[in-house]
C-alpha cells in the first residue's frame, strides 16, 4: 500500500490520508431565529378545530412581529452584511430597508424579508466552499488516532485570499491589446483544436483548409512566441504585412493572438508575466501602470474583511477602476445567487485542525464498500455502453478516424435525447439498488464488476456527515453516519479550489500518480463549458500530462496541449485507443472521462422517484434520507395569497405529506436545495414565492423534492473557539484496490 493511503477496514478499498472538511460559515443556531414552534402549534390546533380563529389570529400576529424583529436584527448583522456584500451587493438595499425602515408589513417589506432569509438559511445550513461563509479545511486520516480530534483556533477563518475571476483578467488583457505596441508582444499560437499538416489546416468535421506556403510558414512560427518575433522573421515583405496576415489567420479561426491566459486562479500572474515581457519600455510602462492600479484596488478589497462598509466601498472602487482599465461592465450574470460572476472572489480556510482516526471510518467501512462496489459497477457499465456506441460511430467512418471527428459526432448521439446510453444504465443501476437495499449481502451478485470502466474511474469521493452533538459523543461511538453524496470517478484532491490550500500539493500529485499513473489526459473545454470554472478545474499538473484541444478555448499550455485533430483513433488488441502525435496511446474512454464523470454523478441515483421513499440504512450509515416528491401544482401553494392564508396552507401541506418541521427542499428549476422550516412564517412566504417563480419558469409540473434534515440542527459537533456549532461534512477520496485492466 502506498504511503498516501490507509485501509478502509478489511474491505480492500483504500482511503486517502488527505481529506477535506467542508462547512457552513455561520453557526447553525442561526436557523432558530426564524423558527416559531408556538405559531406552528397554534395553526395546527386551529386547523384541527381545537383553537378559535381569533385566538389563532392573535398568535399569528405575534409570530409575525417576532419574525419581523428577527429580520430587522439579522439585517444589521455585520457578518451577514459582509457575506452579502461579497455575493450580491444589491441585496444590501433590502437589508438596509429592513434595518432602518418602518416595521409595517407591506409588499416591499415582505420582499426584503424573503431576500434576507434566502441568504441567511444558506449561510447557516449548507456546507459549501465559497468565501468565509463556506471555508474549507484539509484534514488527515490516521491509523491509531482517536476516532475524531478537533482543535479549533481562535478565529473562524485561518487564511483568506482574494482572486480575480479569470474572465476579468482576460478583459483587461484584451483592452491592453487595443494598444498595438502592447499587442505585438502578446503570444500567437494555433487555436487548440486546429491542427496544421503541411500546407493544410485541419478542423473537426470540415474539409481541410488549404494554406498558401507563406501562411503555412507563418503558422509554423506561431508556437506561443510574441507576434513581434513572427513579424520580424522576414517571411513577408514588411513586419506590417506580417501583422496583417496574423489578423487574417485570427479572423479565419485558425490562430489566437491575445494574452493567452489560463482559466485558473493563476491568470493574474500570467498576465503580469506577459506585461513584464513587453520589450517596448513605454508600452510596458503603460500596461504595468494600468494593471498595477487594478491590482492595488483588489488589495484594498482584500483588506476590507471584517468591515462590510469598507468592503463595499473597496468593491465599488474596484468596479470603477476596472471599467476605466478594461472598458466593459464589471459584472456577468449579475444578481444570481449561485452563478453570478463579479470581478473577484474570496476563498478561505477554516481555523481548525482535524484528524480522523481509522477507527471512525471502520464503523462505516462495510456499508461504504457496498456502495463503492456499486459505483465500480456503474463505471464499468457506463464505460461498456458508451464504448459500444463510440465503436459503432468509429466503424461507420471511412478511412482513418480523427479523435476530433469522433468527439464531435458523439456529443449529440451520447449526451442528448431521451434514450441516451447513460439513461439506460442509470435506470438499471437504480433497479439493482432497490434489490441491494432489501438484502445488502447480494452486492457481489447484483454488482459483479471486477474493475472500473476506464483508468480514471478508479477513484471515488463520498461526502460523509456525522450525526452527533459533540466530539465526545463521536469518540464514545454515540453517533450516526449519513452519506451526503457519492461522486463516482471524482478526485477532489485534484481541484484547483482545494489544492491551493494544501501544504504540499506535490505530495497530492505523487499520490495521484500512484493511483492513476504518471500522466493525465486532460480535455481543454470551450470557455463557456458549463461544468468548469477557474475554481473547479484541475489543480495538479504534471510534466507528462497532455491537454486535448477539442474546441476553441483560451489559455492552452502549449508545452502539453495537442489538438484532437492530430490524434487518431484505432483498434489495438480489440480495444479502441487514442494515438497521440508522439505515439503514446490511451484508452478512448479516458478522453471522455470528464463527460462520463458528469454522467456518473447524474446516474448515481440509489432510489427510484416516488411520492415517498423511506430512510435507507446499512449498518451505521444512512445511505438515503427519507424523501418526499411532488410538483408545484401538487403543493397547492403557488396561488395562495395573504400571509395568514399562506402559513395555514403550508401547515396543511406539511400535514398532508407527513413532513418534519425542518427539511431541505429542491425545485426542478433551481440549482441547489434550500433549507425550509415549516414552523416559520417567513419561511412560508419564501416557499410560496419560490413555487410561483418555478411555475413561471417551468410550469405546474416542476418537480419538488423534499428531504429530511439529517444531520439535524443539534448535530453540530464542529465548533469554533466560542463553542458555536456549524454544519459540516467530510469529503473523502477512496481508491479502488483494482485498477482498470486489473493487476495490483
Amino acid at each position: 500500500m502506498s504511503g498516501h493511503l490507509v485501509a478502509l477496514g478489511d474491505t480492500g478499498w483504500l482511503v486517502w490520508r488527505d481529506a477535506l472538511l467542508r462547512s457552513a460559515g455561520f453557526p447553525i443556531a442561526g436557523l432558530d431565529r426564524f423558527a416559531d414552534p408556538d405559531a406552528a402549534a397554534a395553526a395546527d390546533d386551529f386547523l384541527a378545530g381545537h383553537l378559535a380563529e381569533d385566538a389563532f389570529d392573535k398568535v399569528f400576529a405575534d409570530a409575525l412581529d417576532r419574525a419581523g424583529a428577527a429580520a430587522t436584527e439579522t439585517a444589521a448583522d455585520p457578518v451577514l452584511r459582509e457575506a452579502v456584500t461579497w455575493q450580491n451587493p444589491s441585496v444590501l438595499v433590502s437589508l438596509d430597508g429592513l434595518r432602518t425602515g418602518k416595521p409595517q408589513r407591506n409588499v416591499r417589506r415582505r420582499d426584503r424579508e424573503k431576500a434576507l432569509l434566502r441568504y441567511w438559511q444558506r449561510y447557516c445550513a449548507k456546507s459549501e466552499t465559497i468565501g468565509f461563509f463556506g471555508p474549507v479545511c484539509w484534514m488527515r486520516v490516521e491509523e491509531g488516532a482517536p476516532p475524531l480530534t478537533v482543535a479549533p483556533g481562535p478565529r473562524t477563518v485561518r487564511e483568506r485570499r482574494v482572486f480575480f475571476e479569470a474572465w476579468a483578467v482576460a478583459a483587461v488583457a484584451d483592452r491592453l491589446a487595443e494598444d498595438p505596441d502592447v499587442r505585438r508582444w502578446w503570444p500567437v499560437r494555433p487555436r487548440p483544436h486546429v491542427g496544421v499538416e503541411g500546407q493544410t489546416a485541419v478542423l473537426p468535421l470540415v474539409a481541410p483548409v488549404p494554406l498558401s506556403p507563406v501562411e503555412a510558414a507563418v503558422l509554423a512560427l506561431c508556437d506561443g512566441r510574441p507576434a513581434k518575433d513572427v513579424a520580424d522573421a522576414g517571411l513577408l515583405r514588411t513586419p506590417d504585412d506580417a501583422y496583417l496576415m496574423l489578423d487574417r489567420l485570427v479572423e479565419r479561426g485558425l490562430l489566437h493572438w491575445d494574452a493567452g491566459l489560463p482559466l485558473c486562479p493563476r491568470a493574474e500572474d500570467v498576465l503580469a508575466e506577459r506585461i513584464a515581457a513587453i520589450g517596448d519600455a513605454d508600452a510596458r510602462d503603460r500596461a504595468e501602470a494600468a494593471f498595477a492600479g487594478l491590482r492595488a484596488a483588489r488589495d484594498r478589497v482584500a483588506a476590507g474583511h471584517g468591515d462590510a462598509a469598507a468592503l463595499g466601498e473597496a468593491l465599488a472602487a474596484l468596479d470603477a477602476e476596472f471599467v476605466a482599465v478594461a472598458g466593459v461592465a464589471p459584472r456577468r450574470r449579475s444578481g444570481t445567487m449561485y452563478a453570478g460572476r463579479t470581478l473577484v472572489y474570496e476563498d478561505t480556510t477554516r481555523d481548525v485542525d482535524v484528524v480522523v482516526g481509522t477507527a471512525l471510518l471502520d464503523r462505516i467501512a462495510e456499508p461504504l464498500a457496498i456502495l463503492l462496489r456499486a459505483a465500480r459497477w456503474l463505471t464499468a457499465e457506463l464505460g461498456a455502453v458508451v464504448g459500444a456506441a463510440l465503436r459503432e460511430l468509429y466503424e461507420e467512418q471511412t478511412g482513418p478516424v480523427r479523435l476530433s471527428d469522433l468527439w464531435t459526432l458523439s456529443q449529440g448521439f451520447l449526451f442528448t435525447g431521451d434514450d441516451e446510453p447513460a439513461d439506460r444504465v442509470a435506470a438499471e443501476f437504480t433497479r439493482r439498488c432497490a434489490l441491494l437495499f432489501a438484502d445488502p449481502a447480494r452486492v457481489d451478485e447484483l454488482f459483479p464488476a471486477t474493475e472500473p470502466g476506464w483508468p480514471s474511474a478508479r477513484v471515488h469521493s463520498p461526502d460523509i456527515q456525522v450525526c452527533a452533538p459533540d466530539v465526545a459523543s463521536i469518540n464514545r461511538g454515540e453517533c450516526l453516519f449519513v452519506l451526503g453524496e457519492l461522486h463516482p470517478a471524482s478526485t477532489p484532491v485534484d481541484s484547483a479550489l482545494f489544492t491551493a490550500w494544501h501544504p504540499d500539493p506535490a505530495a497530492l500529485r505523487a499520490g495521484l500518480d500512484d493511483d492513476l499513473g504518471p500522466a493525465r489526459l486532460r480535455v481543454l473545454y470551450p470557455a463557456n463549458f458549463p461544468r468548469q470554472t477557474g475554481r473547479t478545474r484541475h489543480g495538479l499538473d504534471g510534466p507528462l500530462d497532455v491537454e486535448l484541444g477539442v474546441g476553441d478555448t483560451d489559455g492552452a499550455d502549449l508545452t502539453r496541449s495537442v489538438p484532437a485533430t492530430a490524434c487518431w483513433v484505432s483498434e489495438v488488441d480489440g480495444e479502441l485507443v487514442v494515438r497521440l502525435p508522439g505515439g503514446a496511446t490511451w484508452p478512448l474512454l479516458e478522453a471522455f472521462h470528464d463527460l462520463l464523470a458528469a454522467k456518473l454523478m447524474d446516474s448515481f441515483k440509489l432510489l427510484a422517484p416516488a411520492a415517498r421513499t423511506p430512510r435507507v440504512v446499512i449498518g451505521d450509515l444512512v445511505v438515503a434520507r427519507e424523501t418526499w416528491r411532488t410538483t408545484v401544482a401538487g403543493t397547492g401553494l403557488a396561488d395562495v395569497t395573504g400571509e395568514r392564508e399562506r402559513y395555514l396552507a403550508v401547515r396543511r401541506f406539511r400535514e398532508r405529506l407527513g413532513l418534519p418541521e425542518r427539511v431541505f427542499l429542491k425545485l426542478g428549476t433551481e440549482t441547489k436545495p434550500c433549507y425550509v422550516d415549516f414552523s416559520g412564517p417567513l419561511h412560508a412566504q419564501v416557499l410560496a414565492s419560490m413555487l410561483r417563480t418555478a411555475r413561471a419558469d417551468g410550469g405546474l409540473d416542476v418537480p419538488v423534492v423534499i428531504t429530511e434534515l439529517l444531520p439535524g440542527a443539534d448535530d453540530a459537533w464542529l465548533t469554533d473557539a466560542e463553542g458555536r456549532g456549524y454544519a459540516c461534512e467530510i469529503r473523502l477520496q477512496i481508491t479502488d484496490p483494482v485498477p482498470h485492466g486489473g493487476g495490483a
